[in-house]
């Protein structure tokens, strides 16, 4: 027993040896920005580690499973928003305006200030400044105001992306961005551009950050800077020392793009393969069970969107829709066809068998599951990126995309008909699904090793950060080789520089030829052989 007592203490020292405090600190976002950090939390929790997950929203564990981590959660900071901005109702901002993106962020943007000092200042979130972590880690973009835990306990942090891999973050890490082939995650281009389309792409890329520098960051300085009582705190140059930026995407869902080691795609470390639903909501499993295959279809707009915030038009298409397909998702009026529920299983649902197509608002995270199960999309898209991620999925073949200004009940089914019954939209989704699942290691995995030894990355400042932005971008290269004038310069021998001028003279006419197009590297020939079988 002695021997017993003196192994599971030494057990224990070294678990204490080796675990970390990791801090995670989102001052602002919604409930689902909290979904992209919650499997980390959890994974690490479990492997021993102290784990602090601060946010305006509580966990929703559903089932038996129990968070592994802290939850801190910032009720008064929240409540401050509500009063600041007001609940987001996108039915009635849709009435006011026809850019309700532009809205959501005029408000934003406009109170970000307020956000910022009432979640710094939130009674419940004073107990994350009293322990020192040995991490930090927050999302990448509107909540640099979590900047200030870093500058004060002075530790490595790393920025989490909860959509892809932003301008600014990318200059951050040295990742290099080119514009005629990287879309600007806020325009809907693919990765083959119009000229114009590339022209406006290198104009968004060289504004955004120059934007948010103004917009976003020298409003919240002011206030962290008030807080932390340091007139020298740069929020710029705290942010420069991130170990690790990890980006939700994966390519699956968009284009192949060069990424420095740095910078790590962890997109779908949600995704999972389906549970049993007869152990979950056995009437549920069994109005699937005796649909058939492919002939159901599950409906949700997510978390925010609930059916009696719907206005009865929405509601009255919707209901009217479904109770003439001949497919089995229940107000009073709905036909014996339709099954509802106040909360759904989603991955363990679009994991069945019976699901043909997934009528969503295109909300990354449900792409992302929606993907991973291979199941083709009917998008409305309400409000922030999900317009961009529908478009994304339909420019790829897998999804079809209605607007709520122009939503009748005529476009919604035959919207969901058109997918239903193209067998293209199916076989482009289960061809994602292949691609996604084909992965070295799990996302999840990617996302703790590199959160776990965060100095394992580079640790070194990369050269491209010292660089200029002309310099980063061969820029003044190019200005040289155009105008024949840099090695002219520096060439001294007379037939060097004739054999130059006629090396340059014919680079030049290559220039003005029409340009090749080439075809992308990662346009994946043996995807059909694996869903194949091969």
């Amino acid at each position: 027993m002695t021997l017993l007592r003196i192994c599971l203490l030494i057990a224990s020292a070294i678990s204490c040896a080796t675990s970390s405090k990791v801090l995670m600190v989102l001052p602002l976002g919604s409930a689902s920005h909290k979904n992209i950090f919650t499997p980390i939390a959890q994974k690490l929790g479990e492997k021993g580690h102290d784990v602090t997950v601060v946010s305006m929203y509580s966990s929703n564990f559903k089932g038996s499973t129990a968070p592994a981590y802290n939850d801190i959660v910032a009720e008064t900071a929240r409540q401050q928003m509500i009063n600041s901005t007001g609940e987001f109702n996108v039915f009635q901002m849709y009435k006011e305006s026809e850019n309700i993106n532009s809205q959501v962020m005029k408000k934003v943007i406009k109170n970000i200030h307020v956000y910022c000092e009432a979640f710094l200042k939130d009674p419940a979130v004073q107990s994350a400044w009293m322990n020192k972590p040995d991490l930090i880690m927050l999302p990448a973009f509107m909540n640099e105001c979590g900047l200030a835990f870093v500058h004060k306990f002075q530790v490595p942090f790393i920025y989490v992306t909860t959509s892809g891999l932003t301008p600014w973050t990318a200059d951050i890490m040295g990742n290099p961005e080119n514009p005629a082939f990287v879309p600007n995650q806020y325009l809907p281009y693919t990765d083959e551009m119009s000229l114009w389309q590339r022209v406006i792409n290198s104009v968004f890329r060289i504004v955004s950050p120059i934007a948010r520098r103004h917009l976003v960051l020298n409003r919240l300085e002011k206030v962290v800077k008030e807080f932390l009582k340091d007139e020298h705190f740069s929020l710029e140059e705290v942010e420069r020392n991130a170990s690790v930026v990890l980006v939700n995407s994966h390519h699956s869902l968009g284009f192949p793009r060069p990424m420095t080691p740095n910078v790590i795609e962890v997109g779908g470390m949600h995704c999972r393969p389906s549970k049993d639903l007869q152990t979950i909501d056995p009437e549920l499993s069994h109005f699937l069970d005796v649909t058939g295959e492919k002939n159901a279809i599950l409906f949700s707009l997510g978390s925010h969107i609930k059916s009696s915030s719907m206005p009865e038009d929405v509601l009255s298409m919707f209901v009217n829709v479904f109770n003439r397909l001949p497919y089995g998702e229940r107000p009073s009026n709905l036909s014996s066809n339709v099954i509802t529920r106040p909360w759904l299983p989603q991955q363990d649902v679009l994991g069945h068998p019976a699901i043909g197509a997934f009528f969503t608002h295109g909300g990354l995270l449900s792409l992302q599951e929606t993907a991973y199960h291979g199941v083709p999309i009917v998008a409305l898209p309400l409000m922030s990126d999900q317009t961009l991620n529908a478009k994304q999925a339909e420019s790829i073949g897998m999804a079809t995309v209605l607007e709520l200004k122009t939503l009748s009940e005529q476009n919604i089914e035959d919207a969901i008909l058109r997918v239903m019954n193209n067998p293209s939209y199916g076989k482009e989704a289960r061809r994602r699904s292949v691609i996604m699942k084909d992965q070295e290691t799990h996302p999840l995995d990617r996302a703790v090793y590199w959160t776990d030894q965060p100095s394992s990355s580079l640790s070194e400042e990369d050269e491209i950060l010292s660089l200029s932005g002309a310099a980063s971008r061969l820029m003044d290269a190019e200005k040289g080789v155009g105008e024949g004038t840099a090695a002219r310069e520096i060439i001294p021998s007379k037939g060097l520089r004739a054999s130059l001028n006629f090396l340059l003279e014919k680079m030049q006419e290559a220039v003005k030829k029409k340009s090749v197009k080439y075809e992308n590297a990662f346009r994946w020939r043996n995807v059909e052989e694996k869903m194949n079988g091969g």
